[in-house]
């Protein structure tokens, strides 16, 4: 039992050993965890007073940015304030008609004669001058005719300014070209034009159509001219403008080739009538009544092309008369054949009476060399045909006449609204058909005819 007494006083004795060492392995560890606790504690407290110290330091940063800023606006307003009462002075200085120059304009400001804001409201009062029928006559009236009247209204600021609403419109760079106070101001816009846009038909026509009138019969001007071709290769007017610089440099065949293709297409186009409305913006834009800047769009409406047409004709016919002359009756006959179809398709794609002036040159003239060709072969039949040809000419020709003498009367009586009637209807259905619609015109055809009919009655048979 003793024996036994003292193993259990050992073993209880170890027991609570163990216990006391685990009990202060608890206390340690937990003791390490509390430490380790409270050191991160600390640090985070750290981390969090050099984050409030950094977002002071950048809402500083922040405030003097936002000064700097402030005082930045300061200073441009301040110097958009004095850009405007620049501005005051100068337009008071143009009010004044001084002679001031911008830079001697001091910033400590001499006493105006009227104040800004009188200024600002007199400019504001100030009406656009409006360009009327009765307007655009004492223009007229008063020297520099019909070109002085268009230049008073589309002036060159006017131009840049219907432009620029229009720049992307390739018709209206050809349109301000038309309207070009000078020669070298309207190549400046059509050479623009073509750079921005080298497919426009309108563009490249019109610049080609300036190159010669300025006599720039070089290789860009054909360079010009093949991209017109291929722009629009049913259209005759490029071979008619190939034909005219071969004609001028010399190249004889090559022109006669030219010549030869266009009179193998029958269709003449060139863009005059869409000319025509888009020249009508700038009119309006101008100051010009609706009916005017239709009217002044039409009457001003540039047509040289027609003279080079009428000297192509010329030259060819002189080369066929030289062949006809040396016993190259067929190829004289093709020549003429070739300008006689020139002429047709001239007067049937036109839209104005000039057009079918033109054409109908062309085709006279061409018919009569071909009639005296077959008059030296005793060709009858042909001879026959070609002098109905002639005739429908001669009839047409003299309608003309009666319509030009009697449209001038007509027009001095026209008011804006006639003159608006009578511009749509060329665009619409022609010149022709329009003046032959008239009262006045037609009464006067009809008397025309009529004293025909009485001049054929009194005409003794042959």
């Amino acid at each position: 039992m003793t024996k036994w007494a003292y193993f259990m006083t050992l073993f209880v004795g170890a027991a609570v050993c163990v216990w006391l060492i685990v009990l202060n392995a608890q206390t340690a560890t937990e003791s390490s965890s509390a430490a380790l606790e409270l050191e991160r504690s600390q640090k985070a407290a750290t981390d969090l007073k050099e984050q409030i110290r950094k977002a002071e330091s950048h809402e500083g940063s922040t405030n003097r940015k936002i000064e700097r800023l402030e005082q930045e606006v300061s200073a441009l307003t301040e110097q958009r304030n004095s850009d405007r009462q620049v501005i005051r002075d100068l337009w008071n200085m143009v009010l004044n008609n001084t002679r001031a120059k911008v830079g001697s304009v001091p910033i400590e400001r001499q006493a105006i004669a009227r104040a800004p804001q009188q200024v600002v409201q007199e400019a504001d009062q100030q009406q656009p001058v409006e360009y009327d029928g009765e307007m655009v006559k004492k223009i007229i009236s008063a020297g520099g005719g019909l070109e002085a009247a268009v230049r008073r209204i589309v002036t060159s600021d006017a131009i840049a300014s219907t432009l620029e609403t229009h720049n992307e419109q390739p018709l209206y760079w050809a349109a301000a070209a038309t309207l070009a106070h000078d020669p070298e101001a309207a190549l400046a816009y059509l050479e623009e034009a073509a750079g921005l846009y080298p497919d426009s038909k309108v563009v490249l026509s019109s610049l080609v159509e300036a190159k010669i009138a300025q006599g720039s019969i070089d290789d860009s001007l054909a360079a010009h001219i093949d991209e017109m071709k291929k722009a629009d290769p049913a259209n005759a007017l490029a071979d008619c403008y190939a034909a005219y610089s071969q004609f001028e440099s010399g190249d004889i065949e090559g022109a006669l080739q030219s010549v030869s293709q266009a009179g193998a297409k029958d269709r003449f186009a060139d863009d005059r009538m869409d000319l025509l409305m888009a020249r009508y913006d700038y009119f309006l834009d101008g100051g010009a009544t609706e009916g005017m800047a239709i009217g002044l769009s039409a009457f001003d409406l540039p047509l040289s092309h027609m003279g080079m047409l009428r000297d192509i004709g010329k030259q060819a016919m002189t080369q066929a008369d030289a062949l006809a002359t040396a016993g190259q009756h067929d190829e004289a006959l093709q020549i003429a054949q070739n300008v006689s179809n020139i002429g047709g398709s001239l007067s049937s794609s036109g839209r104005f009476i000039v057009y079918d002036r033109v054409g109908m040159a062309l085709q006279k003239s061409a018919l009569q060399q071909q009639r005296q060709i077959y008059e030296g072969r005793g060709d009858t039949g042909q001879i026959e045909k070609i002098d109905v040809q002639l005739q429908a000419i001669d009839e047409r020709s003299s309608m003309i006449d009666v319509m030009a003498q009697t449209f001038g009367g007509v027009m001095q009586n026209m008011t804006e609204q006639d003159l608006a009637d009578y511009v749509d209807g060329t665009v619409l259905n022609g010149e022709f058909s329009t003046l032959q619609a008239m009262p006045e015109i037609a009464e006067a055809l009809a008397q025309a005819q009529q004293a025909q009919e009485n001049q054929m009655g009194q005409t003794p048979p042959p």
